[in-house]
């Protein structure tokens, strides 16, 4: 009996290994299936310096969509409802202040567009002002004054803006609504108005959403000034949303000092940088010669890429510094075929160690 246990014992051991050699860190996969293969479904790349040459600006491309907005036709302010106006017609206080009232405030003792886009002054009646600007309304009111004051010289301004109005969404301190003037106001503007950006808030895309269609503004190109980038002119209804970080990550995995997520700021992440902010790579496991970056493909109907670099040279590390990574990478480190190794001797040492013991209890 004590010697089939032994044989057993000693049999169990020897298939140890291949069962292990599947847990080794590793890009092996193995498919076992009676079915046909797909084809790769990924392109690899060596880094070299054709390649940095051609690789793509990390900041996005301008937005065709965001350039044919017009976003530089600043227009003159359209009065809407809920806007409050102050007309003075010089000379005759009686119009001015056609209620007498002592209230100097212009809004309180101003004429507040009705929700139909109408005011009512005296000796005109009910004129339109909604979709009007100031200087179409002044002229209604001068030629409707004309049959009682003679050459009458009105005066229209806004002492209230109120009917045309926007969100700021996502990551600004203080989310909500802001209200737009006879200036013209971009998205950078709005965003301060809220308080500007959260800790947790992307620093290089925003989105402006206007009539159900979103818009990518390249945020970091805009903060940063280092690459040509627009701030769209806001309309009333537009909606300025800044996402979090979730989206500006590269994840480094493998053999070093420390794994995990890198946040993308405004600036450029090149590989090198990512590496050193994971605390380098592990001088005992990791293989040098061995780092990849995965990267999802551009449209869903193409491949993955993988880069693939050698960092046991000079040159390895000088395109290292200049190789951007691009949000979602993944930067992987393999393992040296020396840890490899190790970590099956230091899985199946406990499993010999039982075998020695059974087979001293055998003798």
């Amino acid at each position: 009996m004590r010697a089939q246990a032994l044989f057993s014992a000693r049999l169990w051991l020897l298939t140890v290994p291949l069962t292990l050699t599947a847990c080794v860190p590793g890009l092996r996969v193995n498919v076992h299936s009676s079915q046909p293969t797909a084809p790769t479904p990924y392109t690899v790349f060596d880094i070299t310096p054709a390649v940095i040459a051609n690789q793509t600006p990390v900041a996005p491309p301008l937005s065709e969509d965001l350039v044919s907005l017009d976003l530089h036709n600043f227009n003159e302010y359209v009065v809407g409802p809920g806007d409050v106006l102050q007309v003075i017609v010089w000379d005759h206080q009686e119009l001015t202040n056609p209620f007498g009232s002592t209230n100097r405030d212009p809004v309180a003792s101003g004429q507040l567009v009705a929700a139909d886009g109408t005011v009512t002054f005296p000796y005109v009646g009910t004129l339109k002002a909604g979709g009007l600007t100031v200087q179409q309304i002044q002229e209604q009111l001068v030629r409707g004054l004309s049959a009682v004051v003679t050459k009458p010289q009105v005066n229209v301004r806004i002492a209230a803006f109120r009917s045309r109005r926007i969100q700021v969404t996502g990551e600004v301190k203080n989310p909500g609504v802001i209200t737009l003037d006879d200036t013209p106001k971009g998205a950078i503007e709005a965003i301060n108005e809220r308080g500007g950006l959260n800790a947790t808030a992307s620093r290089r895309t925003a989105l402006l959403i206007r009539d159900g269609k979103s818009y990518q503004i390249d945020l970091a190109g805009l903060l940063s000034g280092g690459t040509p980038s627009i701030n769209p002119q806001l309309n009333a209804g537009d909606t300025v949303h800044v996402p979090d970080t979730n989206n500006d990550q590269v994840f480094v995995l493998g053999e070093l000092t420390k794994q995990g997520p890198l946040v993308m700021g405004q600036q450029r992440m090149s590989l090198i940088e990512a590496l050193t902010k994971s605390g380098g790579m592990d001088g005992f496991r990791a293989e040098d010669s061995g780092v990849l970056v995965f990267r999802r493909p551009p449209t869903p109907q193409e491949t993955a890429l993988i880069y693939a670099l050698d960092m046991s040279t000079p040159q390895g590390m000088l395109l290292a510094g200049e190789f951007n990574l691009q949000p979602r990478d993944v930067v992987y480190v393999k393992t040296t075929a020396f840890a490899q190794y190790n970590l099956v001797i230091n899985q199946i040492l406990p499993t010999i160690s039982t075998v020695f013991q059974i087979d001293r209890l055998t003798r």
